[in-house]
């Protein structure tokens, strides 16, 4: 008997096709997990930030004084005819303008860190440049001897906060997040 059609064992033969590459978290409709330095970073950034913001308004209560009584002196050594109600005035609005400066600042500085949490890289790099100019500023505090006590403890702590911050930021495993969530886009 003869069996019609080719001969199954001389058919040709085919490398099966490979495997798709594996999904990542996002194309999966998963969140992309973020690793824990980028958490922590993003931590060790609001704890800064937030101390900054409580230096500066306790800055400003109890040295407000102080810079009036200064303006005072400074007036009156540089023979002006300022009343003491008109240096008050200049002291307060430079005191309002300097603290709308610092909310500014502050909001930009909250900004950064949420959007170097959500994986922007250029948050990332923003906050290393803007750290690094704050370690550089406060190192040239240290190092001038006019700080007091306390302000001497607060840069000390501000400098731990801001190097560990950036070193968090550019660990490894920081890095391959940053990468991803670009990718991810």
């Amino acid at each position: 008997m003869t069996t019609s059609g080719p001969d199954p064992d001389q058919s040709p033969r085919y490398d099966p096709m490979p495997a798709a590459p594996p999904l990542s978290d996002r194309e999966m409709g998963q969140p992309l997990s973020r690793p824990k330095p980028v958490d922590t970073a993003f931590t060790l950034w609001i704890a800064n930030a937030a101390l900054s913001l409580i230096a500066f308004v306790v800055s400003l209560t109890i040295g407000g004084d102080a810079l009036r009584e200064a303006a005072r002196e400074s007036a009156r050594a540089g023979g002006g005819n300022l009343s003491d109600s008109e240096i008050d005035t200049a002291v307060s609005a430079g005191l309002a303008f300097s603290g709308v400066i610092a909310v500014l600042f502050f909001a930009l500085y909250l900004l950064f860190a949420f959007k170097m949490r959500a994986g922007r890289n250029w948050a990332r790099i923003t906050l290393t440049v803007l750290g690094a100019l704050g370690l550089i500023s406060s190192l040239f505090g240290l190092l001038g001897g006019t700080l007091d006590g306390l302000s001497i403890v607060l840069t000390i702590i501000q400098i731990a906060l801001i190097g560990t911050a950036i070193f968090m930021m550019w660990q490894k495993e920081s890095t391959h997040y940053f990468e991803a969530v670009k990718r991810a886009g």
